[in-house]
């Protein structure tokens, strides 16, 4: 090696060393402020109506929106049972999978000596671009979906390392049956499109050359898999012959599968530039194109194994082939499941949901072909150039993502503490709940039996402060905690028949901390309605923000609001109630109720 390619090949490894580290810990700061700390969607307002009027059995057999979840269901049971319904714990939880998934991919890699160390190193660059790119957001912000996503993924690449070993005549062929089986059916009954880890091990058993006898106890769990998700109580959705014909007639079901690979890319390119999604550009040349090159690519990656019959030279070159078979199988399934939905809103296609999946494929794809081009001298760094040039090519979609889900967290916080309060905040067409990405009657349904049984938003017991004398909180301890800050009525708001004001402002306490839990008390000191803030450490805004999230204000509600009377607001932080006060500045005109 000249002293050129040595100082090329050390410079490659610090780069992706510093990409590693810069794209991974933006991800998890990402993540973490834009998780979902309550309720939020349509599907699992609607899980948790479920959940609060079945028996855990049943609520866990019942396929939800065509999806079993069976394995997630537990986790969210569990939650709800014996933690009070929550929402943070679901994510953290969600958290340790993905980790689980990661180390999955990365310790084939690192073991694998068919691959130098700067090729190693480029292929955790890209499994970490890969599984903590902020435009998978979607599915990795909310616990429940990062619970069911992560386990139908780590369950199917379980199965798939697992796999060769099969084939070993041994008392250890037997562990690996059983572990390969049982990592199927937990993929099959965690999300609805697992069902592809099937086929999945059945053309890598193929190209493994196991046995005919051992491909057939996989073709007969893919169909006890299938058998069991029919029999179970809920709709199994039905694949007409006239959706069939539809896809295959012009071309229409590759066209959307092209589109769905290359959705991702031309969510970056909007991110780089002034680009809007839309009907007309979901399907414009570039995600065309892009999906296009990905299926060749994964057909010259695929199609000669499957003839050779020679993989299992390498985990590796196993895990990258099984990671693209699997998502374009994932595809697949998607693409005939939502065809009434792709049918009637064409942009559905590039919908971000569908990017967790989308972006393992390009991910499983890059990683064969690291293997595939280290021992080629020409082919090695125009591939390693590639890798390297992601992290660079996403970035601005992730921080774009990033800065969005956490005013989302913000938002989610208001329409939970607007329901907290029990008022119903509607003002110009705009109903407060409905930043909880669910229709407000649903919302407002499930949340009167979530109060009732003091789960998820409610497990606080915030709402039970509502009436009381302010000196029966914390026994009536109080300390000085130098607060401060400036808040006014905001407009009133509806509440059983009743007056309601929606109170804003800005606080702070001692050391520019920020004030968490708030009470706004009447003059005779009986708490009329609670309040919380939202904040960003500074540090963090300025790195990774831009300094968008200062994190001063506060939302808050006063419930039988009498505009004659003077308000003020007190921190009810760390068991004790604040000495200090904050006038709450009432409007000189008549406010009218909306």
């Amino acid at each position: 090696m000249t002293k050129f390619a040595g100082q090329a090949e050390r410079a490659t490894q610090i780069y992706a060393a510093v990409a590693i580290a810069a794209f991974f810990s933006s991800a998890l700061v990402y993540l973490y402020l834009g998780r979902w700390t309550v309720t939020m969607g349509t599907d699992y307002w609607r899980i948790y109506e479920i959940y609060l009027n079945h028996s855990w059995l049943e609520s866990a057999l019942l396929k939800i929106n065509y999806h079993s979840m069976f394995f997630p269901s537990l986790i969210f049971l569990a939650d709800l049972r014996f933690l009070h319904g929550d929402q943070q714990l679901l994510f953290f939880v969600g958290m340790i999978l993905l980790f689980c998934t990661v180390i999955l991919l990365l310790v084939p890699l690192w073991r694998d000596k068919t691959v130098g160390f700067t090729a190693k190193l480029a292929g955790t660059l890209v499994v970490i671009v890969g599984n903590f790119w902020m435009g998978r957001a979607t599915m990795m912000v909310s616990g429940g979906n990062l619970c069911s996503t992560s386990l139908a993924i780590g369950g199917a690449l379980l199965a798939f390392l697992w796999l060769p070993i099969t084939r070993i005549e041994s008392a250890r062929a037997l562990k690996a049956w059983l572990i390969v089986i049982g990592s199927g059916f937990m993929a099959s009954f965690s999300f609805g499109a697992g069902l592809a880890v099937w086929p999945t091990l059945l053309l890598l058993g193929w190209s493994l050359r196991l046995p005919w006898r051992l491909l057939a106890v996989l073709l007969a769990g893919g169909f006890t898999a299938i058998l069991i998700y029919v029999l179970l109580p809920g709709g199994s959705g039905e694949i007409s012959s006239g959706t069939l014909s539809s896809l295959l007639t012009g071309g229409t079901g590759i066209q959307r599968l092209c589109g769905l690979l290359g959705a991702p890319f031309l969510y970056a390119e909007e991110a780089w530039g002034s680009l809007a999604i839309s009907d007309e550009l979901a399907t414009s040349l570039l995600s065309l194109t892009c999906g296009a090159l990905g299926l060749v690519f994964a057909g010259l990656a695929v199609v000669p194994k499957l003839i050779r019959r020679d993989l299992g030279r390498s985990k590796l070159e196993l895990i990258g082939l099984a990671l693209v078979i699997f998502d374009l199988l994932v595809m697949v399934i998607i693409i005939v499941g939502r065809d009434d939905n792709f049918r009637e809103n064409p942009s559905e296609v590039s919908a971000p949901r569908y990017f967790f999946w989308s972006s393992l494929f390009w991910a499983g794809l890059l990683v064969f072909a690291i293997q595939r081009a280290e021992p080629t001298k020409w082919l090695r760094w125009p591939v390693f150039l590639i890798a390297l040039t992601i992290p660079i090519v996403a970035f601005p979609s992730h921080y774009k993502e990033g800065v969005g889900w956490r005013y989302v967290n913000i938002l989610s916080e208001s329409g939970a503490i607007s329901l907290i309060n029990g008022v119903r905040d509607v003002n110009d067409d705009v109903n407060e709940t409905e930043i909880l990405l669910a229709p407000p009657e649903l919302v407002y349904r499930v949340a009167a039996q979530l109060r009732a049984q003091r789960l998820d938003m409610f497990a606080d017991g915030l709402q039970d402060w509502i009436g009381l004398p302010e000196t029966s909180l914390f026994a009536g301890r109080q300390k000085s905690e130098f607060f401060k800050g400036e808040c006014h009525v905001d407009g009133l708001v509806q509440c059983d028949g009743t007056s309601a004001a929606k109170v804003t402002g800005r606080i702070q306490k001692r050391g520019d901390a920020i004030p968490k839990t708030l009470v706004i008390v009447d003059p005779a000191g009986v708490v009329r309605g609670v309040a919380r803030s939202w904040t960003t450490n500074k540090f963090i805004s300025r790195t990774f923000y831009r300094g968008w999230f200062p994190g001063r204000d506060f939302l808050g509600y006063i419930r039988n609001y009498d505009a004659r009377l003077s308000y003020v607001v007190r921190c009810a932080d760390d068991g004790a109630l604040s000495n200090e006060k904050i006038v709450v500045d009432t409007p000189t005109t008549t406010l009218q109720r909306p």
